[in-house]
């Protein structure tokens, strides 16, 4: 019962570092982002940035949202569309608060339908 009780101790251990690691890591010093692209909304307020990650060997391309004066952190809670490896991406400003992502991607791991007041549209060309 003892040896059950340590090695539950010690995977609940494991899990809460690997949740730890596994939030910090985007931006984590494991990870780099390169950016790719940027385009401003119409009335200059917002910045979208399509960017590379690398973290280790996985490569994801992504789109990252940010008022127009601030850094770019590719931050996680600012990822609006995230698809595993080296796909193209194109940003188009409809409206100073609709943006609008051109993709093949044909996997995607994050789609957002909105940052801040700002409405987004995935459209998957082929």
């Amino acid at each position: 019962m003892k040896l059950f009780l340590g090695l539950l101790a010690l995977m609940l251990a494991v899990g809460g570092l690997a949740l730890i690691a596994s939030r910090l890591g985007p931006e984590g010093p494991e990870c780099i982002n390169r950016v790719l692209s940027e385009a401003r909304s119409p009335g200059g307020k917002f910045l979208a940035t399509s960017f590379e990650r690398t973290c280790g060997s996985q490569v994801a391309t992504a789109v990252g949202m940010r008022l127009a004066e601030g850094p770019f952190i590719g931050a996680e809670a600012d990822t609006v569309f995230v698809a595993p490896g080296r796909v193209p991406v194109r940003l188009l400003w409809r409206e100073e608060l609709q943006l609008t992502i051109e993709s093949p991607a044909r996997t995607v791991a994050r789609e957002e339908s909105s940052w801040r007041k700002v409405q987004v549209k995935l459209r998957r060309l082929r």
